[in-house]
C-alpha cells in the first residue's frame, strides 16, 4: 500500500500511565502529511510496530465505523478516549458507543482466577470476578480481543454476535455522519 502515515500527537500532554503519542492518520495519497505542523510522519514499518506496541501495552484500537475510508487508528485507554469514557463514566452501554460484532467469554472451568484480563487489560471494566473465577459483563464488552491475548491459560475466546445483535456499518464516513446528524434531527440536504 502507498500511503502516508502520521502518529498523532494531539494526547501527549494527558497524564496516563499507558503510552501516548500513538493514535494513527492513514491517507492513501503519499505526501499529504508533509506540511503539516501537526503529528511525526512515520513508516508503516513503523506503524505496525506502534499498533503491536499498544497491543502489548494493553490499549484499545478504534477505528472509524465504516465498512470503507478508514482514515485513522486510535489506539486508546479509558482515561484519554471519549468513546471509552462513555461507557465508564457515563454508563452508556457498550452496544450504544461500539459497534462490535464480538464479545468475549472466560471458561468459568479452565479460568485460574489470575485478574490479569479485568485488572490489567480491559479498558471497559467489562470483566468481574465470580468465586473462584472471572466472568464478562457482556453488555459493557467491546469485543477488543485485551482480555483474550495475556490470558495464561487461554481460558478466554472471542464470540460472534448473534446477527440481530450487529448492525452493517454504514458504507463511508459520509453516510455515518449522515445518519449521525439525522438521529440528532439534522437535515443534511441543504448539503448535497
Amino acid at each position: 500500500m502507498n500511503a502516508s502515515v502520521k502518529r498523532n500527537e494531539a494526547f501527549s500532554t494527558i497524564p496516563s500511565n499507558r503510552p501516548v503519542e500513538v493514535c494513527l492518520a492513514i491517507a492513501p495519497i503519499p505526501g499529504v502529511f508533509d506540511k503539516s505542523p501537526l503529528g511525526t510522519i512515520i513508516s508503516k514499518d513503523e506503524a505496525y510496530a506502534l499498533l503491536r506496541k499498544t497491543e502489548k501495552e494493553g490499549l484499545v484500537h478504534l477505528t472509524g465505523n465504516v465498512q470503507v475510508g478508514q482514515i485513522y487508528i486510535c489506539n486508546c485507554c479509558k482515561c484519554c478516549c471519549g468513546v471509552l469514557r462513555a461507557i465508564n463514566e457515563f454508563g452508556i452501554p457498550a452496544s450504544m458507543v461500539i459497534n462490535s460484532h464480538y464479545y468475549a467469554e472466560i471458561d468459568s472451568e479452565a479460568c485460574i482466577g489470575c485478574g490479569v484480563c479485568a485488572n490489567e487489560r480491559c479498558q471497559v471494566d467489562a470483566i468481574e470476578e465470580k468465586e473462584e473465577s472471572f466472568k464478562i459483563i457482556q453488555d459493557r464488552c467491546i469485543g477488543c480481543g485485551l482480555c483474550i491475548t495475556t490470558c495464561p491459560v487461554g481460558a478466554i475466546q472471542l464470540v460472534h454476535k448473534n446477527p440481530e445483535q450487529s448492525l452493517t456499518p454504514p458504507f463511508n464516513e459520509d453516510i455515518w455522519l449522515e445518519e449521525r446528524g439525522r438521529l440528532r434531527g439534522v437535515d443534511f440536504t441543504a448539503y448535497k
